[in-house]
């Protein structure tokens, strides 16, 4: 067993607990140590619950482990079933669990007879299988568990498969893709497992195609619904221009709906995507830069074709996803000089050091890497923090997030006249950073003011351009151009003085 200081992926139970906190009426018993309690932190801080999750800890303690846990699984179980009646109850093996060889399974099959909630104990190695692998496996068990062979609705439907709480801005995924499918007369007929109840799971099988968002998971429902009930699914993540398009082409083609005339809006020149793109900061300061991207398997996947697409060169692209390594090497292969799998990120860490590009887009942890290096980073995939899972909408798929995420790196990379003043001028130091906006603000209209005054006269134009230039750096812009129009015997600072000086100090 690897011991880590920082782990890409989570345990089966991060997994489990995933799936079961996302549903309605499902309650969770995780039997295990005190400290596994930990899922009902996670849930509670980074998702910002204002109640307690349903997880209840049956702790397994000194005396449990002298003298077996089965009592206080069975009293656990049987006081969530009379004080929180939820339709299921998943008895979730640990790590603790499975080393003293508990037989979970014969515990449920004991105790349903006394209980009204049905007892499932999940099909996974709980001390060898990981997040992604265990949330797979226990969702296709509870889609089995409860579906049931229905007539299709009147109208095309999809079920989609993936948001689920704790997945990297999941929700606000499902809320893009939700108003582009209202938008193209698509129904949804069930989200799995976010939201979903017993009741809906059994009208799974209503859909005429399952849509799964993310490559990490959910293949395996697919896959059991199209064996099981002939159900046909596409497993396309949104996420760049291109898979956007083929995402809802695909769509389109199984709806018998011309997704064309929404995808050529999109794109078009008046589209926000195409006027970020496109813009004359954009051409002149985005084209070039060099990238690196570290993630999970989609959102590394998507977003290297979406930096391709917009004109960044992506220098390298790996994922901690180590199960699916052959697919992402053959995803990525002419996209970027090197494609690799590795879940050590000290070993990410140093490779962003050597590699020295101009924007990090990766993980919580890859920020903190670059921070050490004094590099800009994008976050784009889990293991997240807190502050990527904002209140307000920031979803990753779809035409919406595209255009968010463009936003993002302009607000991220060094852009446009920026650049150039920094390039030109310099970083203003710390000390200057760390000063108040107030003061910041009032010594940038005492600068305004005292050029009207100064020894060394300057045009209206020049005075014009000056006034342009950001605040923050007006101040030395203007004394580094005097000095040089003192030094170049200028009696007056005009345009062409302005960008003489420019010229000179970008030597």
């Amino acid at each position: 067993m690897k011991l880590a200081y920082w782990m890409y992926e989570g345990t089966a139970l991060s997994g489990i607990a995933r799936v079961t906190g996302s549903m309605k009426k499902i309650h969770t018993v995780i039997h295990g140590p005190q400290g596994d309690s930990y899922i009902s932190v996670m849930f509670s801080m980074l998702e910002r619950f204002h109640e307690l999750p349903p997880f209840t800890l049956s702790a397994i303690g000194r005396r449990e482990m002298a003298k077996g846990s089965r009592a206080r699984l069975v009293e656990t179980v049987l006081r969530v079933d009379q004080e929180h009646q939820p339709d299921v109850i998943v008895i979730t093996p640990t790590c603790s669990s499975t080393l003293l060889q508990e037989d979970l399974q014969a515990v449920a099959h004991t105790l349903q007879a006394r209980t009204k909630a049905t007892l499932l104990v999940p099909k996974v190695n709980a001390f060898r299988d990981l997040e992604h692998y265990a949330m797979d496996q226990f969702l296709t068990q509870m889609v089995s568990t409860f579906a049931e062979e229905r007539s299709k609705t009147e109208r095309f439907s999809v079920n989609i498969i993936g948001p689920s709480y704790l997945g990297f801005q999941q929700l606000h995924d499902l809320e893009e893709i939700k108003k582009t499918f209202d938008l193209l007369g698509i129904d949804v007929n069930l989200v799995i497992p976010y939201g979903a109840s017993v009741a809906d799971l059994r009208n799974v099988t209503k859909a005429h195609l399952n849509v799964s968002l993310y490559g990490e998971y959910g293949s395996g429902l697919c896959k059991y619904l199209q064996e099981h009930f002939g159900m046909e699914y596409l497993s396309i993540t949104p996420l760049g221009i291109r898979m956007t398009g083929r995402f809802l082409e695909e769509i389109g083609e199984k709806a018998a709906i011309d997704v064309k005339p929404y995808i050529r809006q999109q794109v078009s020149p008046a589209s926000l995507i195409s006027r970020c793109v496109k813009s004359v900061d954009a051409l002149s300061s985005l084209y070039g830069k060099r990238a690196v991207v570290f993630g999970d398997y989609s959102h590394a996947v998507g977003v290297t074709y979406l930096l391709r697409e917009i004109g960044l060169k992506v220098e390298w692209a790996g994922t901690y996803m180590t199960s699916m390594e052959k697919q992402f090497q053959a995803e990525l292969e002419g996209l970027t000089e090197e494609v690799f799998v590795c879940d050590d990120f000290q070993k990410i860490s140093n490779k962003i050091k050597e590699t020295q590009p101009d924007i990090v887009f990766g993980t919580q942890m890859e920020r903190h890497s670059s921070a050490r290096h004094d590099l800009p980073c994008v976050v784009i995939s889990s293991p997240a923090h807190i502050l990527n899972f904002p209140l307000y909408s920031a979803p990753i798929l779809g035409y919406g997030g595209m255009a968010r995420i463009l936003d993002t790196i302009n607000g991220t990379i060094k852009l446009g006249l920026e650049e150039h003043l920094v390039n030109m001028f310099g970083e203003d130091n710390k000390e200057a950073e760390e000063t108040s906006a107030l003061q910041t603000a009032s010594a940038a209209q005492a600068n305004v003011q005292s050029l009207q005054g100064g020894e060394l006269p300057w045009t209206p134009e020049a005075m014009n351009t000056l006034k342009q230039i950001p605040f923050f750096v007006r101040g030395k812009v203007q004394r580094n151009t005097e000095t040089y129009a003192r030094e170049k015997g200028h009696k007056e600072v005009t345009l062409e003085v302005i960008y003489a000086a420019k010229a000179y100090f970008e030597k």
